[in-house]
């Protein structure tokens, strides 16, 4: 706020113990909330809230809706490569980020008929991206949400990302997450500013906060501000 942007946090997107329905029920509410900001301007900051210039951050599963809001595309067919051939016993045995990950394949005819043929078709096995154009970039920090998109599903990414992970993340872990996602981003604008020895928690510590706040400010005051100082 102190750099001039206007922060919108929105309440009870929660974090989950398995990756189900909410990896589009919940991008679809992020755009569901800038439609609500850019149509009724809060009293005061009608002057100040931008709309039309959005950056969205995430941590963790919110790591996960941040990157799904930035273009890319679901594969079920790479996610099923992952996960199709486990059952649940399978999955429960398994590290965690395979339980995360994998127990939505359990579902997945219920889920595709949950998010409806308008993201679910398409001419090249991939669904549609959920996105908005006024999105301009974005910044997904200890995401673990690969498999569901692989290489082609993260190769429609059209705008700049800037990815945040700890080298030492054992739930989310980094080369099979924020390294393998940040090596098929087919983008000239992307970052990956890796936190050398630190795991999943790391936001617990005051330091890293300072230093994530640092790189979230000179990401989008260059892509949204236009400062190109930063």
């Amino acid at each position: 706020v102190s750099h001039g942007f206007v922060m919108v946090t929105i309440l009870n997107l929660e974090s989950y113990l398995i990756q189900g329905f909410e990896v589009v029920d919940h991008p679809l509410d992020l755009i569901f909330t800038l439609d609500q900001i850019g149509d009724n301007k809060l009293a005061g900051l009608e002057e100040i809230i931008n709309s039309d210039e959005v950056g969205v951050a995430g941590y963790s599963s919110d790591g996960d809706y941040s990157l799904a809001v930035s273009g890319a595309r679901i594969d079920p067919e790479y996610y099923f490569s992952k996960c199709g051939h486990m059952n649940l016993e399978e999955i429960q045995r398994s590290e965690f980020i395979v339980q995360y990950m994998c127990e939505l394949a359990l579902e997945w005819e219920q889920f595709a008929d949950h998010v409806g043929e308008e993201i679910t078709l398409s001419d090249d096995g991939l669904w549609q991206p959920i996105t908005d154009e006024r999105i301009r970039a974005v910044m997904p920090m200890a995401a673990g949400i690969a498999w569901l998109f692989g290489d082609q599903g993260l190769a429609s990414v059209d705008r700049p990302v800037m990815m945040i992970a700890g080298t030492e993340d054992t739930l989310c872990p980094y080369r099979d997450n924020s390294g393998y996602i940040f090596e098929n981003l087919m983008l000239d604008d992307k970052y990956l500013i890796s936190f050398i020895d630190k795991g999943h928690m790391m936001v617990t510590e005051q330091e890293t906060i300072n230093r994530i706040r640092h790189f979230a400010t000179a990401f989008f005051g260059y892509y949204l501000q236009n400062r190109q100082d930063y």
